[in-house]
Parts: C-alpha cells; structure tokens; sequence
C-alpha cells in the first residue's frame, strides 16, 4: 500500500537547479495489470531531496549527493509516467498533481495552489504547451532537461559557496569569482539552448511569484535563511531590471534572451566582486587599483550594451530615481535619495550633457552620448594611470623627482596604450592624446603637485626633488580626474584642451549649490555657510601655486584647489581629529558634523607638540613653529583661531569646521612662502611681497572703492606688514615707513592676512 513517510518529488529538485518547480505529478488512473508501489526503492530515496536541495543551495553538495539525487528524481519521474494515468488523454492537469503528491508524498513541503500555477508558467517556459495541465511527452522532455541540469550542476557545485551563501563564504579571490560565473553562465546558457523559452511571454512578475511560492515550499515548517535573503532583495533586482531591460522588455528571439542573460550574469559578477574585493574601499596597491579599473570598464560596458539602452536609447530618470530609493532603503547611510537625486541630475546635465548649458527641458534620461563622455573621462583617467603603473619603483616606495618623472612622460608609449588597449574610434584616439598633452603641461609646473605616503600634499622648497611613489602619483590623478570633472561641468571652453578651459566666479559658486545638499549628508560642506564658493574661488585664486588674481581658474589652479581641498582640507584634517581622540581631548557633545567637541587647550598643546607629526608634508612650517617661544606660539595660534572661527563658535572649544580652516590656512601660509622667498631665509622681504601682489589686486579692487593705484600696488605689502586694508593716511605713513626699511615678514605676519581677508569677504554687499 501507500507509504505515509514524508518525501519531496522529481519536480522540487528541478525547481532549485533550473527555477522551474516541483509539483506536477498526480494519481492518476492506474492501469489494471499494474500497481505502482510506492514503497519502492526508486521513491524512498526522494525522501532526501530537500535536504540535498538546501545542501546544493548553500554550497555543502557533493557530486555524488548531485548524481543520486537527479538519478533517483529522472527514475522516479520515468517510473511515475509509466505507470500512472491522468483524467486528460496522455496528461495531468496541475491539480489532480497537486492533490496527489500533497497526500502521498508532500506532508510537510506541500505545494499552494497558487504555486501550482506558477510552476506551470515556468513547465510552459520551458517545455512550451499549456499552463493547466502536462502532458506524458512534456515529463519526458522534462527528464532529458534534467539530465543536463545534472550535469552542469555537478560542474556548479564547488562555485556554489561563491555564488550564493556569502554569509559563510567571507573572502574570495578575484579570479574565482570570475570563474564561478563563467560556469554559472555556461550552465544557464545551456539549459537555455534545451528550453522553449525563447519563445515564452514568461516575465519578471512570473519570476517573482515563482521564487516566493518555492521559497515557501523548500523550507516547508523549517526556516532557511537563503531563500528569505533572496527574496528581500527582490525591489533591488527589479529596479535593476528596469534600468538594463526597461520596465515592459520584450525578448522576441533566443538571441535576445541570451545577450539579456549575459547582462544578468554579468551583472551579477560585478556585484560579487564589489562584496568580496572592493567593499572595504582600500584600494592602496596596484593590484586592488586595477580590479576597481577593472570593475569600473566592466560596469559601464554592461550599461553600454543593455537591451534597455539598445532598444530605446536611454535609461529613464525614473527608473534611476527608482533605483537610488531602493539602494537607499537598503542600504542605509548618511547619504540621502534627495541629496543624490539632485547630484546625478546635476553631473548629467552638466558634466555630461554640457550642450544643454543646464537646461532640464525635455530630459528624459541617461543616453549614449551621456555614456560616451563617461568613457572618454575613464579612459582619461586609465590613459594617465597606465603610465603611473608602467614606472619602476624602488623597495621603499619611493620613485621619481618631478625632472624624471617629466622624461619618463616623453618616452612613454602612449599611443600603443590609447590604440590597443583603450579604444579604437580615431575621434576619441584624438581626445586622449589632447589630455595627454593638458598631463604633461601640470607635469611641467614650476612648484609641482606631489603627495607624500600619507596622502598629504607635500609643499616645500625642494619638492622638485621630492622621489613621488605609485601612492603619491595615483592620488595626483585622483585630483586631476576631479578638477577635470568639475572644470567640465562648470567651467567655460571646454571642448578642446583643458590648457584653454577656466571656471569663473559664479561657475564655483554653482558648482557649490549644486552639490551641496550631498557635501553636507557627506559631512564635506559646513551647513552653515553661505559663500562657500565664494571663498573658495578666491582662495584658489590668490594661494595656489598657479594663482594670479585673474577673474577664472584655469587648468593648473583648478588642479591645486582640488588637491589641497582634498589633501589638506578633509585628509590631513581628519588625522589631526582622529589623534585628538587618542589624546583624550574629546567632551561627549557632537558639533555639525557629528564629531566630538574638542577641548581648546587640550588641542592647543597637542598641536604645537605634535606638529611635525601632523604637518611633516609642509617640513618648513614645522621648522617655524619649532622656534616659536611659549609667547609667540600664543599668538600664532591665536591667528590662526581668529581666521577659522566658526558660525555661532562654541568658546573654549575647537570643531571640525575650525580644524578644516586651520589646516587649509597652513597649507596656502607654505604655499606663499614656497613660491616667493627666492633667498630661501624662510621671510618674506619686501622685495618678495611685491612680487606677490599682482595676485590680490584684483581683491584691493573689491573691497575698496578707490581707483587709487598706490592703493594696488600698495596693498598687500600694507595688508601683510600692518595686519588691516589700509586707508589714505595708513598708505601714506607706510610709505614714510619703508623708507627707513621694514623688517621681513615672517609667518606671524602672513598668518594674521587670513583674519582680515575673512572679516572683508564677510561684510555684508552694499
């Protein structure tokens, strides 16, 4: 008689390997001569199914546990077909099946009627016929497809762990995982090869209501993790979807539905490789450097050659908007869907649209020739990289003084790079070789660019002969790609070599507005200031090596800018932060940034102690306040807080914003002091000064009203010498004064300019 033991069915296991389901069996009419026992062997080995399909699903399979199990499912379903009858001529309708294994064999993982149903779509996919019953000769194409499923399962099991129980599977080599789904696609096209659904109008909802109803039944009064996780990630996949498939896509010939299963797989490798190489962030050695270079090309060749972006041309804005919800809700963060909303919207429109000159008309989405820019500015980026990797380096990381690294730019083999390795079009060949050309014109600066093994910018008298490290030159084309970017997207004459490109005034202060809701979820931008963009021109402006108080930054300012904002401004900053801590100078009260206030004196002691620690980029710097007496540290400190005072300061207390300003205002005190003491007595004569007075004429032009040129020329030497703007008499008194002779400036002197620079950059416009 009918065994009352517990078993799953043929069909479960077939759901698991291949998504199709298992269910469609029933008791059908029995031919007379023939009883079909169903204590038999060949169905007592189906009562290890489920377990063998969650040992496969988290990796745990072997191939022998693969092989009985689909040899024991092929027999079963064989012998079942023979032996049984259904209500319909040669076939079985999804309920008798349903009700059948459900009393016999399904007790605790029964199969829902509405699970039925979409097994049935998925038998139809793939077997072609109706989705209300299945018939004898679909059971034997089913078997023949599970025979392949056998055998590719068999060649997927040792990739499982990698592939889906990340839980377990912490770490994974780069390789692997390219090799694991390299056999995942393998195995998937082949099954593809041996289905009708090419054919099919299966879709993504059929799909989601299948894995929800299997997620039930393989689990049956159990829970299994797995299949829970997979179904949470469900709103992702399908945002994802639409954005490389389109919301409604319709796949009309098996070629189709290949490429799109590529796209999956393909997108999928990425997303493995982001979670077991690239989440930590740290991408501090060539290898780790070339695997997000790598990640990056795969990226945006997926994007490129989406079904989506094929058949019409772009991806929708809403369907990217949707997407930035779901990742948001997901995964959630400092960063805010509106915040990033507003900065893709801006980057497309601007960055990489600039024809538009910012007009959101008729912006439908992201396009080719959105894309296109992309990859040019990848290229840009990959172009100068390879250069930077192709450079010998020494054991202690140390390489090239900027005179070698300039010979080694002439003889590098560019051209090869540009034509076999990163694109063939002979219009985009002509623009790499134009930023190659903007690359070796900042290579050729006078005081170079160049970072030190802490990613701080290095500014001193000698760093001409500075050796520059891998580190130091990959992070120098971090803030070329940067300053390129934003000189695109705001800046003016933009369209040939940067050499010829500038960003104004108001273009900054948009830059600003435009990614300011982001710089502040960032932590980046203070929230309470209003001319951040302001400033921030005039400081590129005036205190960058290339400075020249001309009314636009050009290529080289725009360079210096990005890389003291980001070396100086955040980096260097942070560390000084992070070692308060350590000193124990922190009080439990957070300031705007969500940092902890810092005790004035605790940090006014720690900095001066530790100053050639935190300041061994600016060696000079060091050197000065080394000498300063226990009075004139004081006093220099106290120039220092005056110039990076904060909106509603806190007395007694340093914040992130006062740490930032203080840092960045030693930064440009070195720069000035680098490019203007020709006779290296670490002051300024007045000689020295005059030399840098064409740079703040255009400031005296500003913050006065007189056409006074005295009062120009004037100005700065009275500005650094006499601490305020001078006025008719103070001009007049200073000019007695020279003539008796001046002492040169020092530090203190230029340090106490920033005060007053701040005090007239913030008086109200009349």
């Amino acid at each position: 008689m009918f065994s009352k033991s517990k078993i799953n069915i043929a069909m479960a296991a077939a759901l698991a390997f291949t998504s199709v389901g298992c269910s469609d069996f029933l008791n059908g009419k029995k031919a007379e001569p023939q009883v079909m026992e169903l204590s038999d062997a060949r169905f007592k080995c189906l009562q290890s199914l489920p377990s063998q399909l969650q040992k496969f699903s988290v990796g745990d399979a072997q191939e022998k546990d693969i092989r009985d199990g689909s040899d024991c499912m092929i027999e079963a379903l064989l012998y079942f077909n023979k032996r049984t009858f259904g209500s319909l001529p040669n076939a079985y309708t999804v309920e008798e099946m349903r009700k059948f294994f459900g009393k016999y064999f399904l007790k605790e993982n029964n199969v829902t009627p509405q699970f039925a149903a979409e097994l049935m779509k998925i038998k139809q996919a793939l077997l072609g016929g109706a989705t209300t019953y299945i018939t004898k000769e679909e059971i034997v194409r089913l078997v023949e497809i599970l025979k392949v499923v056998r055998e590719e399962a068999v060649q997927l099991a040792p990739h499982v762990k990698i592939l889906l129980n990340q839980k377990t599977q912490k770490t994974a080599e780069w390789e692997q995982i390219t090799l694991a789904t390299d056999q995942l696609r393998l195995a998937l096209q082949r099954l593809l090869d041996k289905t009708q659904i090419a054919k099919s109008e299966y879709s993504f909802e059929d799909a989601k209501k299948a894995l929800a109803g299997f997620s039930e039944f393989i689990r049956g009064e159990t829970p299994f993790a797995p299949y829970d996780q997979y179904g949470e990630w469900i709103p992702v996949v399908e945002s994802v979807k639409n954005i490389l498939m389109g919301e409604r896509a319709q796949f009309t010939s098996k070629l189709q539905w290949s490429e799109s299963l590529d796209t999956l797989i393909n997108l999928y490798e990425l997303a493995l490789k982001y979670h077991y190489s690239l989440s930590d962030l740290k991408f501090e050695d060539r290898s780790k450097l070339r695997q997000v270079s790598q990640f990056l090309g795969q990226s945006l060749q997926l994007i490129q050659n989406s079904h989506g972006l094929k058949t019409t041309g772009r991806i929708a804005i809403k369907d990217i908007d949707n997407l930035i919800e779901q990742l948001t809700a997901k995964f959630p963060s400092s960063i805010s869907g509106k915040a990033l909303k507003k900065t893709y919207r801006a980057v497309l429109i601007k960055v990489l649209d600039p024809e538009r000159k910012a007009d959101t008309r008729d912006l439908q989405g992201l396009e080719r020739k959105h894309l296109a820019t992309i990859a040019r500015e990848f290229n840009i980026w990959r172009l100068h990289q390879s250069f930077v990797d192709s450079l010998q380096y020494d054991e202690m990381g140390g390489g090239y003084t900027q005179a070698e690294l300039y010979q080694a730019y002439t003889k590098f083999n560019r051209t090869f790079v540009i034509e076999k390795g990163l694109v063939d079009d002979a219009f985009e060949q002509k623009a790499l070789e134009l930023a190659w050309q903007d690359y070796g014109e900042i290579l050729k600066k006078e005081t170079p660019v160049s970072f030190n093994e802490q990613g701080r910018l290095i500014i001193a008298r000698n760093s001409k002969n500075m050796k520059q490290s891998w580190k130091s030159l990959t992070k120098a084309n971090f803030a070329r790609a940067l300053a390129r970017l934003l000189t695109l997207g705001w800046g003016d004459n933009t369209q040939g070599r940067m050499t010829s490109a500038s960003i104004s005034q108001p273009g900054l202060i948009s830059w600003y507005d435009d990614f300011q809701e982001i710089g502040r979820d960032l932590k980046a931008f203070d929230p309470r200031s209003a001319n951040s963009g302001g400033r921030s021109f005039l400081e590129a402006n005036f205190f960058t090596f290339s400075g020249n108080g001309d009314q636009v930054m050009d290529q080289s300012e725009t360079y210096e800018f990005v890389s003291t904002l980001v070396a100086a401004g955040l980096s260097s900053s942070q560390a000084v932060q992070d070692h308060m801590g350590l000193a124990g100078c922190l009080i439990e009260e957070k300031d705007v940034f969500g940092n902890a206030f810092i005790k004035e004196e605790c940090f006014k002691s720690q900095i001066r102690k530790h100053f050639d620690l935190y300041f061994n980029n600016l060696p000079g710097m060091v050197q000065y306040v080394r000498s300063l007496s226990t009075a004139d540290w004081e006093q220099f400190y106290r120039h220092l807080a005056v110039a990076s005072e904060a909106p509603g300061q806190k007395r007694g207390y340093v914040e992130t914003a006062n740490i930032r300003t203080m840092v960045t205002i030693l930064h440009y005190i070195e720069g000035l002091m680098v490019m203007y003491d020709a006779d290296g007595s670490s002051t300024l004569s007045l000689d020295e000064i005059y030399a840098a007075t064409p740079r703040f004429m255009s400031f005296f032009k500003t913050v006065t009203d007189t056409k006074s040129e005295t009062l120009l020329e004037e100005g700065f030497a009275y500005l650094v010498f006499r601490g305020s703007i001078p006025g008719a008499g103070g001009l007049a008194r200073f000019q007695w004064d020279k003539m008796w002779g001046i002492d040169d400036a020092r530090r203190m002197e230029i340090v106490r300019i920033f005060g007053t620079l701040k005090d007239q950059l913030n008086k109200p416009k009349n």
